[in-house]
């Protein structure tokens, strides 16, 4: 087994869920706005090639950018969130 293949397990173990398996609240929330997030920069990225608009939040949320930007500031916590490591009751509990 490669090291990038040991690196992803543990990449992936450590953000869907903590140390029993369970997943806490606020992870569930964040890992969901952080794939919701990568996906819509994965169209971004297609609709600059594709000569379009592919950003399905200001689709969705154009006509109020405040909440825009809020949805954009809350993808970014969490994965700040995700990069540190959760640190409720929970999580706590289960990493001893």
């Amino acid at each position: 087994m490669g090291i990038s293949r040991i690196t992803t397990l543990t990449f992936s173990n450590k953000f869907m869920m903590c140390g029993s398996g369970k997943k806490c609240g606020v992870s569930s929330v964040a890992w969901w706005l952080l794939v919701i997030g990568g996906l819509n920069w994965g169209l971004v990225g297609l609709g600059g090639f594709m000569m379009g608009n592919w950003n399905v939040v200001n689709m969705l949320l154009g006509s109020w950018p405040q909440v825009e930007w809020i949805v954009y500031i809350l993808v970014g916590l969490s994965t700040l969130l995700l990069l540190w490591g959760c640190k409720c009751k929970t999580c706590a509990v289960d990493t001893k």
